[in-house]
């Protein structure tokens, strides 16, 4: 997630936000979890990132 974009949105404005919380509490989801699957697709969108920058050929 970019911050800039989302108006400065952070894990912690993220889990607190009512409305998150609400589809998080009726799908059964803990607040342990959500952390673990954003901070799974922070490092896969790293990945990612890391792979696809183009290489210098200098």
């Amino acid at each position: 997630m970019q911050a800039e974009s989302c108006g400065g949105l952070t894990f912690e404005t993220f889990l607190t936000d009512p409305l998150i919380r609400l589809v998080m509490d009726s799908d059964g989801v803990s607040v342990a979890e959500m952390v673990a699957v954003l901070e799974a697709a922070g490092h896969a969108v790293a990945r990612r990132e890391r792979v696809t920058e183009p290489r210098r050929l200098d």
